[in-house]
């Protein structure tokens, strides 16, 4: 099962609420959506500011929910900063997230304790009955992997999916198996090579992690990182990668300059105060310069607390950390905070890249962000290059490095190390 959102002493009341909501709008043919809605920055602002402030803006916010729905709905506290809002006579899906929407704009505000102003984060996860789930376990079962969906989007909303419904992995508590494979050091690490177009030598690489489960195969990091992020273990996953990729790049070969790994950082990270020592200290241990680091964040998780993911990213930047803004152009892209992000990289997205030939629109979005790119002095990387064609495109386009299936999928270690000797040779032989 779903690792839990609800604190257990309350469970047994929520499921009975909604045994009684499903009995009741099956007898009447109607519908209602079951919206789990999170505070994201709890725990870090009772770190931050201590529990009594803590317990007044819960409080407060108790008192905001309650005033932004309608009198025919309820809500009930599940967890310590957890809540769930019955919405009854629900039209469709639109009208679920139109009362998401509401209540992500009233509860945007910042909360006033003391002198102090403090932003709180919000994410919600939907679920609608009879469509997400026709008993009370299945449909909060999607309830909550929609809440842990809807961190990784932009407003912080999700509304689930049938391809989470399905899986297998909801079936069995990947929570304390992630916490074994962690501990076993079990994960494993693939990197996916990137090269400049314009002379096709090799740049460096992504780092992608993979977690083999023995019973369930491979299961995607798009289904297993938001669970990881929710429960924490998202710290150790990061450290692991941190110490895991750096190990492994003392074993490859030596190249005519040194090389760069990108690894994911999740947007939790931002929340942990000892980011920039743990990394600039795992540099240290492993002896590998950390401007061969590249730290790749998602524009839209910059947006969660701009403020703060700016200062961090500083603070890694005057390490000699590299930054790399990924998935440019499917967020909100804003040039008022853009100036501001102290990266050396942007990654265009593949949804752009793939379509350079079909759709006029899209190249032209790839040819203006390269050029904005590079006159803010930043590297230009295009993911998705899948063929000889898209590659020479890009290289005219005047992007500088390539990242795809065209060049080489992604790899375990010792498929990797072979993929850099054999081009480190190709090139030495057409230098002559």
């Amino acid at each position: 099962m779903l690792p839990s959102l609800i604190n257990v002493s309350r469970r047994k009341s929520l499921l009975k609420k909604l045994e009684e909501l499903t009995r009741e709008h099956t007898a009447a043919h109607i519908d209602f959506a079951l919206v789990m809605v999170s505070i994201s920055n709890f725990r870090q602002i009772n770190l931050s500011n201590g529990f009594i402030a803590g317990d007044l803006i819960l409080e407060e916010y108790c008192k905001r929910l309650q005033s932004l729905i309608r009198p025919q709905d309820s809500i009930m506290r599940v967890g310590s900063s957890d809540f769930v809002i019955f919405i009854k006579n629900i039209v469709n899906e639109g009208h679920a997230t139109l009362a998401a929407v509401k209540l992500l704009g009233g509860l945007k505000e910042p909360f006033t304790v003391g002198n102090k102003r403090l932003k709180v984060g919000t994410n919600i996860g939907i679920a609608l009955f009879p469509d997400h789930g026709q008993d009370e376990l299945a449909l909060l079962r999607s309830a909550e992997t929609a809440l842990l969906e809807s961190r990784r989007n932009l407003p912080p909303y999700s509304v689930s999916s049938s391809k989470y419904d399905t899986d297998d992995a909801t079936t069995w508590d990947i929570t304390s198996d992630l916490q074994k494979t962690i501990d076993l050091d079990q994960l494993e690490m693939f990197f996916q090579p990137q090269v400049y177009l314009e002379t096709g030598r090799v740049f460096g690489a992504e780092a992608l992690i993979r977690w083999k489960h023995p019973e369930h195969g491979y299961i995607r990091p798009d289904y297993f990182i938001p669970i990881a992020e929710q429960s924490d273990l998202i710290y150790d996953i990061t450290n692991w990668s941190i110490n895991a990729v750096l190990w492994l790049m003392k074993e490859w070969p030596e190249m005519s300059q040194p090389l760069k790994v990108a690894i994911n950082l999740s947007p939790k990270m931002f929340e942990y105060q000892g980011l920039v020592e743990t990394i600039t200290e795992a540099a240290n241990l492993f002896g590998v310069n950390a401007s061969q680091l590249t730290l790749e964040i998602t524009e839209s998780a910059l947006m969660r607390d701009i403020s703060t993911s700016i200062q961090c990213l500083q603070d890694l930047k005057d390490e000699g950390v590299k930054i790399s803004i990924d998935d440019f152009g499917t967020g909100y892209s804003s040039m008022s905070y853009f100036k501001n992000i102290p990266a050396h990289e942007l990654k265009i997205d593949y949804s752009f890249v793939t379509n350079l030939f079909e759709n006029a629109m899209d190249r032209h979005i790839v040819d203006s962000v390269t050029k904005m790119a590079q006159g803010f002095g930043l590297v230009v990387v295009a993911e998705g290059v899948e063929d000889q064609k898209t590659y020479d495109e890009l290289k005219a386009i005047g992007c500088d490095v390539a990242q795809g299936y065209f060049i080489g999928k992604p790899m375990p270690q010792g498929k990797f190390v072979e993929w850099l000797q054999l081009h480190n040779n190709y090139s030495k032989i057409l230098e002559g």
